[in-house]
């Protein structure tokens, strides 16, 4: 006999276990584990992640009582965030047992494969069983009617979508079983495996809830409603007999059939009529079109903008809804005859007409505003804002019941209809703009400023939606949160595209753009955002193919290299690339960040073509086909004073003196050039003034040439290129040929080029370029050698 096993009194020194215990202090159970981890198996030492104590854990990484804790349904938080895929923070209690003789606790398995994510087959049947999944039964999709009920009208066609079966997964249809085994038996005879199942049984289940409600059988027109696999879930239903016989069509003289509804408008008149007299009467008037499916009832019906004349008049005496004629889940029936309701034919988007009973259901409803309530999205301005909301979508408006206004609202309403009319401003001319004030202050409120890009996301639904009033007038109030500028926009889109670069490129181009900005080392002028943003888009792909080729930095560039990236270029795309290379060595050369500058001494060849007159026909009258003094004022400008078309837009009014007959033309960086106005352009501009003091007597806008937007902005921004093009495409001439052949007329005329110079403000090489041009024989020799 060998030795027996000496035991006392005590608890586990693993799982806490109180009983009999051998002279190691450790039960059985927690023995089999140390033996399992000793024999690297899946229990090892570790922390256990639940409780945080140091024991011998699982794959998963928690230790035994854990385990125990969570299969005797101790701690359901932890094993729903098992079962969720989320962790728990440790120092969650442990379960403490009791071991008694004959008494065994539950096997403790590992949840998971391991300390990780897990996939949902991995989850115990125990523990899933403790969280079912929610009952998926769709009650909107082919709901269960009572049997024998008859239906008023016939099934329209279904669309279902292939996901429609899994919404009514748990749904108890009968003669469900019968189908189920026609499938399976189909797939043994295809050899095809679960897969095929799984897409075919929900196709099944949604043909059979298609039933009419008494209905054992499936039509087979509601097998031709499914998304997919049509022939295959009709032979099944076929075998299981569950497939109802095609329909054989009878040929019956249409004189033995009475109706006693209109076909269309379902108006009852008791008579042998197929279609009142108001539905032909409607027909006709259309021409008689073919029938097409309507968008709201998809019947197969004359429509006239998607809609049928029975779904026109219900919308139209549903639209205001005074006299209770909206049905729930259904559309009033009307009797035909002189009591029959009566709609004129409309184009497509136009709502019912102004006048009659539709005029009288619109003033009992405004009567009743008071009654409406206010929206529930009112903007607070004590409110702070915790992160920026993302644009609204104005899309769903038109099917909202328009909120009642504040009083803070109305009176913001009727300031704006009292600044529109003491600028001699029509109020039926500006009914859009009122229009949309009123949406957005009865749906955001009036106490908090309004987004601009919510009044112009608004404004763009509809062309009887205005926005660009209001943005001056809330402007003007101080309630108006403008759009980001796009000079911001585009130098934030030429730092992305400085970022993109790889390597040491990218430092040396954001440096290149603080010099373009002057914030650079030393004083220099300033480049526009457009012409930065120009120079980044061009240089990227050099520098980021020269980074693929091994050059790390931009020291590393010389001559050979940019010469090698501009050969297979040409033309246009050729300078654009040049020149902005030339740009970006020479800041790095003023910053310091180079030795020399490798563009210094790299040209580019490319052709310039010569200056070129037109011909005296198309010179002829050109003022006379102008329609009014704007554009014959633009177009003079041009063609006396060979003004460029940015010149003309920022010609500003307090620079024109009549008195004297001059006018100045401002250029940045340069001297003002000074223009001494003939009798024709001293007539165009006093006419010009008068009829824009007669438009807009208090425009603010401090330019001369204005259009109806830039008059009565508050900004005093400059007129369109779009607005200065459209004269010249009148006349069929463009600004620059115009331009061009007043310079060179002058240059024929005398060949000085500091007449030029002084007469239209032109540089030294391009009036030489002109004088050259209109004198050849003065062009100098080539040197000889």
């Amino acid at each position: 006999m060998g030795k027996p096993t000496v035991r006392r009194a005590g608890s586990c020194g693993e799982c806490l276990d109180w009983g009999m215990l051998p002279a190691t202090g450790v039960c059985a159970d927690c023995a089999r584990v140390r033996n399992r981890a000793g024999r690297n198996g899946p229990w090892s030492p570790g922390v256990c992640r639940r409780c945080g104590w140091t024991h011998v854990v699982a794959r998963d990484g928690t230790c035994r009582a854990c385990l125990l804790a969570a299969r005797l349904g101790l701690d359901d938080d932890w094993a729903w965030a098992e079962l969720r895929r989320t962790h728990l923070p440790a120092g969650r209690p442990r379960q403490l047992a009791l071991r008694l003789p004959g008494l065994r606790l539950p096997d403790a398995r590992p949840l998971r494969a391991k300390d990780g994510p897990r996939v949902s087959r991995e989850v115990p049947a125990w523990l899933r069983a403790r969280f079912p999944e929610p009952t998926r039964d769709d009650p909107a999709l082919c709901p269960p009617e009572l049997p024998g009920q008859l239906a008023l009208f016939p099934t329209p066609p279904r669309c279902f979508a292939a996901s429609d079966g899994a919404r009514i997964h748990d749904r108890d249809i009968p003669d469900m079983p019968q189908a189920f085994a026609a499938l399976e038996d189909m797939a043994r005879e295809r050899g095809v495996g679960a897969f095929w199942l799984l897409r075919t049984r929900p196709l099944v289940r949604l043909a059979l809830a298609a039933r009419e409600p008494g209905e054992h059988q499936v039509r087979p027109e509601a097998v031709r409603d499914l998304p997919a696999l049509r022939p295959t879930i009709a032979e099944a239903l076929h075998r299981a007999g569950l497939l109802a016989p095609t329909a054989t069509r009878r040929i019956v003289s249409p004189d033995r059939l009475a109706h006693g509804s209109c076909a269309h408008c379902y108006a009852w008149a008791n008579d042998r009529r197929r279609l009142c007299e108001k539905c032909a009467s409607w027909q006709h008037v259309l021409g008689n079109p073919e029938p097409s499916v309507c968008a709201r009832c998809c019947r197969i019906v004359p429509t006239s903008g998607g809609r049928c004349r029975f779904c026109r008049i219900v919308e139209a005496e549903t639209e205001i809804d005074t006299a209770g004629a909206a049905l729930d889940g259904g559309d009033q029936l009307w009797f035909a005859g002189r009591l029959a309701p009566a709609l004129a034919v409309l184009a497509p988007g136009v709502p019912a007409p102004r006048y009659g009973r539709f005029d009288l259901k619109r003033r009992l409803a405004r009567s009743a505003a008071g009654t409406r309530p206010l929206s529930p999205h009112l903007v607070d301005p004590a409110q702070l804002e915790l992160f920026p909301a993302p644009a609204r979508d104005w899309t769903l408006l038109a099917a909202e019941a328009e909120p009642a206004l504040t009083p803070e609202a109305t009176e913001l309403l009727d300031d704006f209809t009292t600044y529109i009319r003491t600028r001699g401003w029509s109020t039926d001319s500006f009914s859009g703009s009122v229009r949309t004030l009123r949406l957005i202050t009865g749906h955001l409120g009036a106490d908090a400023p309004v987004h601009e890009a919510d009044i112009r996301a608004l404004a763009s639904l509809h062309p009887n939606l205005h926005g660009h009033r209001l943005v001056q007038f809330l402007r003007s109030r101080g309630l108006l949160i403008p759009m980001p500028d796009t000079a911001h926009t585009l130098i934030a889109r030429a730092r992305r595209t400085a970022d993109a670069l790889p390597g040491d490129f990218a430092p040396a181009a954001h440096r290149w753009i603080d010099v373009l900005q002057g914030q650079g080392s030393k004083e220099n002028w300033t480049r526009s955002p457009k012409t930065i943003d120009n120079y980044l888009d061009a240089a990227a792909p050099v520098l980021t193919a020269w980074h693929t080729a091994g050059l790390q930095s931009p020291r590393e560039i010389t001559r050979n290299h940019i010469e090698t990236a501009l050969e297979p270029l040409a033309g246009h795309h050729a300078l654009r690339v040049h020149t902005a290379l030339r740009s970006h060595f020479r800041a790095l050369r003023r910053e310091r960040l180079i030795f020399r500058d490798p563009a210094r001494t790299v040209t580019l060849t490319i052709a310039r073509r010569l200056p070129t007159t037109l011909a005296s026909d198309r010179l002829t009258g050109i003022l006379d086909h102008l329609p009014d003094t704007r554009s014959r004022l633009i177009v003079a400008l041009v063609a006396v004073h060979a003004l460029q078309p940015h010149q003309v837009a920022g010609l500003r009014l307090e620079d024109l003196d009549r008195s004297t007959a001059r006018q100045r033309v401002r250029r940045p960086r340069r001297l003002d050039h000074l223009l001494y106005l003939d009798s024709l352009l001293m007539t165009l501009s006093t006419a010009w003034i008068r009829e824009r003091h007669q438009r807009w007597p208090d425009s603010t806008n401090p330019h001369l040439i204005v259009s109806r937007q830039t008059a009565v902005d508050l900004t005093g921004p400059a007129v369109s290129a779009g607005l200065l093009r459209k004269p010249f495409r009148t006349i069929g001439l463009t600004a620059g040929a115009l331009r061009t052949d007043r310079i060179l007329d002058e240059a024929r005329h005398t060949a000085d080029p500091v007449r030029l110079m002084r007469l239209f403000g032109l540089a030294n090489v391009t009036a030489t370029k002109y004088v050259l041009t209109a004198h050849p024989d003065k062009r100098p020799a080539p040197t000889r050698a």
